[in-house]
C-alpha cells in the first residue's frame, strides 16, 4: 500500500511540473550560427591587353562560403540572414605596380549569398609605353556578414554583424609591343601649294623590338599635308632605339602659315613572324604659307602710238627664298613687246628687284588705264620650277603732247629734216665765200 502511495505522489509531481512548464512564458535563448563568406574573384574572358588600349575588364566575384548554421527548434523565430552571405559588398580595383590606369571608382556589388556570383565591369587604360609582362591588380572587397543572432521574446531576433575585408589578386598580362614616340620633326622649306621633305625622328619606347620595320606616314583626316612618298625603311627597331625617317609630302594650295597634323606609325614583324602595326602618333607639321609676289612700282604711262622702256619692281612677299626668278609680262592688244621677260635672280623674303621691259602701244589705242598680266617663274629648294599667281601691271595710255606730237608725225619729221638740211647747206656755203 505504501508503494502505491509513492507511485501516485510521483505521478502527481510530474503532472504539476509539466503544467508549470506549459504555463511559463518562452525564455530568451541564444543560438550561435556558424559559417562565413569566402569571396574570390577572377577576370572573365581574356586578361591580355595591348599597350595604349582602352578596355573594359569584366571581373567575376564569387562567394564560396558554406551555409553552416544550427536550425532553431520548432516554434522559435527563424533568422532571415545567413552567416555565409556577404552583405553590402563594395569592390575597389587598384593598379598596384602595373602600367595601368583604373578609371572606375569603387562600386557596390550588393549582397552575394553562398554559391552565388556577380559580374562587375571596370574601365582601364593601358599606358602607351607600358612594358610587356604579367602584373597583379589588387581587388579590395569590403563587406559585412552575420556573426551572431539572439532571440528576444517570441517574435524578434537581434542580429550582430561583423565587418570584413579581403584583397583578391587579379592577374593581367600586357602584350609587349613596339610603341613609338616622336622626338623631332624637321620640315625644311615647306610652303602652301608646293612639295617638300620631312625628317622625322622616332624612338621605340616599347618593350619589344621590331624586325623589318618600316615607318609610314598617312594623312590625318582633312589635313592639307598629304604624303607623296610616305614610307621609310628602318630595319631592326629595338627597345629604346632612335632612328630618323625621310618622307616627301605635298601641301594643298589653300593652306595658311600654321601647324597641321600628320599620322605616323611603324609596321614590323613580331617574334612569331606576324605583321604588326604600332599605334599611330599624331605629329604637327609646320607650313610656312604660300610664296607670293607683288608689284610695288607706280602706274606706267605710255602715249598712244608710242614705245617706251618701262621699269617694274617685284617684291618677294613669301616666307622663303626663291631661286632663279624670272619675270614675264604678257602684252595683249593694243600693246606689243619687243622684250617681255627679264631675270630677277634670287630673292630673299621681302627683297625687291627692278627689271625693264619694252612696250609699244598702237596709235589707235583708246586713252584709258589698262591692266597687263605679269608672272614670276622661279625654283624652290627642291629645284622644282614653279609659277606665281598672275599680277596686274597698271599701264595708262594717254594722248601725245609736246615733243611727242612732233616726233610721232611724219610730216613734222620731214619738215624738220628739210630745215636741218637747209640750215646745214646755208652755213656750209657761208664758210666758202670768204675764201673766194
Amino acid at each position: 500500500m505504501t508503494t502505491n502511495f509513492q507511485d501516485l505522489l510521483h505521478r502527481a509531481l510530474l503532472i504539476f511540473a509539466a503544467a508549470l512548464l506549459a504555463a511559463a512564458p518562452v525564455t530568451a535563448g541564444a543560438e550561435y550560427l556558424g559559417g562565413e563568406p569566402i569571396l574570390t574573384a577572377s577576370v572573365a574572358g581574356s586578361n591580355e591587353f595591348l599597350p595604349g588600349s582602352d578596355s573594359v575588364m569584366l571581373v567575376v566575384i564569387e562567394n564560396r562560403g558554406i551555409p553552416d548554421f544550427k536550425l532553431l527548434p520548432q516554434g522559435r523565430v527563424t533568422a532571415e540572414d545567413q552567416p555565409s552571405t556577404a552583405k553590402l559588398v563594395k569592390a575597389e580595383l587598384g593598379a598596384g605596380d602595373a602600367p595601368i590606369l583604373v578609371r572606375t571608382d569603387p562600386q557596390m556589388a550588393g549582397d552575394i549569398p553562398a554559391n552565388s556570383r556577380v559580374e562587375m565591369p571596370f574601365e582601364i587604360k593601358i599606358l602607351r609605353n607600358a612594358t610587356g609582362g604579367t602584373f597583379t591588380l589588387p581587388l579590395t572587397l569590403a563587406y559585412s556578414y552575420l556573426s551572431f543572432a539572439e532571440e528576444r521574446g517570441s517574435e524578434s531576433i537581434a542580429y550582430t554583424y561583423r565587418e570584413a575585408q579581403t584583397v583578391v589578386p587579379l592577374q593581367v598580362r600586357v602584350t609587349p609591343r613596339v610603341s613609338i614616340a616622336v622626338i623631332d620633326v624637321q620640315a625644311g622649306e615647306l610652303t602652301a601649294g608646293n612639295e617638300g621633305y620631312l625628317a622625322i625622328t622616332i624612338r621605340n619606347e616599347g618593350s619589344l623590338g621590331g624586325n623589318e620595320s618600316t615607318a609610314r606616314i598617312t594623312r590625318h583626316e582633312e589635313s592639307p599635308v598629304i604624303p607623296v612618298a610616305g614610307s621609310s625603311y628602318i630595319g631592326v627597331l629595338g627597345p629604346g632605339a632612335q632612328v630618323q625617317g625621310r618622307f616627301k609630302v605635298q601641301v594643298e594650295d589653300h593652306a595658311q602659315a600654321a601647324w597641321y597634323p600628320l599620322d605616323i606609325r611603324v609596321e614590323y614583324l613580331d617574334p612569331n613572324g606576324d605583321v604588326v602595326t604600332s599605334e599611330p602618333v599624331v605629329i604637327g607639321v609646320p607650313v610656312q604659307g604660300p610664296i607670293e609676289f607683288e608689284i610695288t612700282s607706280e602706274e606706267l604711262t605710255i602715249p598712244k602710238g608710242g614705245t617706251r622702256e618701262v621699269e617694274i619692281t617685284f617684291r618677294n612677299c613669301g616666307p622663303m627664298t626663291v631661286r632663279s626668278a624670272q619675270a614675264r609680262i604678257v602684252a595683249v592688244d593694243p600693246f606689243t613687246s619687243a622684250r617681255d621677260s627679264a631675270s630677277l635672280g634670287d630673292l630673299a623674303p621681302g627683297q625687291e628687284a627692278t627689271v625693264s621691259f619694252t612696250l609699244s602701244v598702237d596709235k589707235t589705242a583708246t586713252v584709258k588705264e589698262y591692266g597687263l598680266e605679269s608672272e614670276v617663274r622661279y625654283r624652290d629648294a627642291l629645284n622644282n620650277s614653279l609659277i606665281s599667281d598672275p599680277m596686274k601691271v597698271r599701264v595708262k595710255v594717254v594722248e601725245r603732247s609736246g615733243l611727242d606730237i612732233v616726233l610721232s608725225n611724219p610730216v613734222y619729221l620731214s619738215l624738220i629734216a628739210v630745215i636741218l638740211i637747209g640750215t646745214g647747206y646755208y652755213f656750209h656755203t657761208r664758210r666758202k665765200k670768204p675764201s673766194e
